[in-house]
């Protein structure tokens, strides 16, 4: 009789007592029953763990239904299933704001890109399934040197899905803790990869590593009526030390007498909510204009106004007009006017053109970049053009085979995307020289563009966002939580500017610190859990510290990129090479 565990079902009468240590474990209930229990924990787990519910606890046991199931040897076909619809409902949750864009065209983008967030899912849990059986019989050592693979595994996934089909990086498993930066820390030396694969980790270890002693008969276990957990191994005590122990050198991190505040700038952040169909309609056009005049000429200098600031930025795409490059013209006019009528600098996000790199000399291209106008002086001649561009958002993909998507998304020309990390220099009251190190929209996802503009020499990031587009859901909080870890990968302060939020600071440990609405008054404070609304109109000024301790200098994540991905599959790759042999 064949034993082998792979081809035994969890409820098998031929499946041996010593290989049924899990699997007695899982109630004798309908095979309809077990896959609806598990894909609705993994499902509420994850969507609660992130913003706008912010339960990071719920990320630390969201994989654990999947990985009791699978070590109760499931039919394939019945748990590849369950997992591609748990994680199907678990994105669809999630990212359900991106209904709003183009409706009802939204709702099917919405499904589509769901559906492929799962395969990774679903790639990840068929390594699983895979590696669940050759576990049972396993020592500890190998065991554990099999988590950790898996755990890798992840990492690799989650990196993948950062260039596939362009890269959609959204809410990491490592973004959950956003509000709770010390279990962070690690990310100056790993990025959050780091972080994200000891989440998984530990999610192994609360299976993997307690149960019934797997060597005792099943009379044995049925009169010791043992149920889980019942002893505590060595791959839950490593996760677990791994986990908090990084925590606790953060906290004596962070307790150091090196770690210090000064103040870097004052900056007066603008947050108009223009609705975003709106905005390049002609006839209101002017509107808008006046809009952001209106909100900007509070922190017009002058002696003891208390809205003096040292910076004034604009969200992404702020102007209803186009950037004059080729020449100058009436809008690029108008805007080193209001700066010289301010007396102060303002980084602002605005399509503009620019020379086609391909067709040098001939017609023009739009950009969506970050553009530094001066007072007297101008625009800057430095100018970031944004280098990940949305796809179906700024370009149509395959645009030629594609060409019916033109009739859905309005999108007349592709923009041009940049091709390197740009500094802005802007020169403070003090007479200080700081760059700023733009990103526009959602590059703050992806931690290669934020690590390009440190080596760039970037002394703080300034993000330009426009998040209007996606409601007044979780949409805008998802994305400010990539800002967190962008912040403490770097150790350079963040600042964001968005059209409807979140706008606010991120200092260097990652704190932030939000402009918002509260008792119908714009407030400017030092907050970390704000208590009135992300979405408003509205202006406001912020002081930004940095860390004497981090300035001009490269954390270990800056200097040496994704190497801990590379490790990551390294241990993949080991673990899936021990597993193919017999266990000895």
């Amino acid at each position: 009789m064949n034993n082998d565990p792979e081809n035994l079902s969890s409820a098998g009468e031929n499946t041996p007592a010593r290989n049924r240590s899990h699997s007695s474990l899982i109630p004798h209930l309908s095979s309809f029953l077990v896959p609806t229990l598990v894909f609705l924990a993994y499902a509420a787990a994850f969507i609660v763990a992130f913003p706008p519910f912010n339960q990071p606890w719920a990320v630390l046991v969201f994989l654990v239904p999947f990985i009791k199931w699978a070590f109760a040897l499931p039919r394939w076909r019945t748990f590849l299933l369950t997992g591609f619809f748990a994680g199907w409902a678990g994105w669809f949750g999630l990212l359900i704001w991106l209904r709003h864009i183009y409706p009802p065209w939204g709702w099917v983008g919405l499904a589509l890109l769901s559906a492929i967030m799962a395969l990774f899912i679903l790639t990840w849990l068929a390594a699983l399934r895979w590696v669940a059986p050759k576990l049972i019989d396993a020592k500890a050592g190998r065991r554990l040197l099999s988590l950790f693979a898996l755990a890798g595994w992840w990492v690799v996934l989650d990196w993948i899905r950062g260039w596939f089909l362009t890269g959609f990086l959204w809410l990491p498993l490592a973004a959950a803790f956003w509000k709770f930066p010390l279990f962070l820390q690690l990310a100056e030396w790993t990025g959050a990869w780091g972080i994200t694969f000891l989440i998984v980790l530990f999610n192994l270890g609360l299976v993997c590593g307690t149960g019934p002693d797997r060597n005792l008969s099943a009379e044995e276990l049925r009169k010791r009526k043992i149920r889980w957990p019942a002893r505590i191994g060595p791959e839950v005590l490593v996760p677990i030390l791994l986990f908090f122990g990084t925590m606790l050198i953060a906290v004596f991190q962070m307790a150091s007498k090196a770690r210090q505040q000064e103040r870097l700038l004052r900056v007066g952040l603008v947050q108009p909510l223009t609705p975003p169909l709106l905005k390049w309609d002609a006839s209101k056009q002017e509107d808008t204009w006046k809009t952001l005049q209106e909100l900007t000429a509070p922190f017009a200098y002058r002696d003891g106004n208390r809205m003096n600031v040292d910076l004034i930025m604009w969200p992404e795409a702020a102007p209803p007009f186009f950037v004059e490059r080729v020449q100058i013209g009436a809008f690029r006019k108008a805007l080193g006017q209001l700066s010289t009528n301010l007396g102060r600098p303002i980084l602002l996000g605005a399509v503009g053109e620019v020379l086609k790199p391909a067709e040098p000399g001939s017609s023009t291209g739009l950009i969506d970049g970050a553009y530094l106008v001066r007072p007297s002086a101008g625009l800057a001649d430095e100018v970031y053009a944004k280098r990940h561009l949305v796809p179906f958002g700024e370009y149509i993909p395959l645009r030629n085979w594609l060409s019916f998507i033109g009739k859905v998304v309005p999108i007349d020309e592709d923009t041009v995307p940049g091709s390197q990390a740009v500094t802005l220099p802007i020169t403070l009251s003090s007479g200080r020289i700081v760059k700023a190190g733009p990103l526009v929209c959602y590059e703050d996802v992806f931690p290669n563009l934020a690590r390009d503009q440190a080596l760039a020499g970037a002394d703080f990031l300034a993000v330009v966002t426009n998040d209007a587009w996606y409601g007044t859901g979780g949409g805008a909080l998802q994305h400010a939580a990539h800002s967190v870890l962008r912040a403490i990968e770097t150790r350079r302060p963040v600042i964001r500017c968005g059209n409807d939020g979140w706008s606010g600071f991120i200092d260097q440990d990652g704190d932030a610190f939000e402009l918002e609405k509260a008792d119908h008054k714009i407030m400017a404070e030092w907050v970390l859990k704000a208590t009135g609304t992300t979405y408003f109109r509205g202006a406001g000024p912020l002081y930004v510290y940095t860390n004497p301790q981090f300035d001009g200098k490269q954390t270990f994540y800056v200097r040496f990129g994704d190497w801990f991905v590379g490790v990551s599959a390294l241990l993949a790759l080991a673990g899936m090479l021990a597993l193919r042999r017999k266990s000895v």
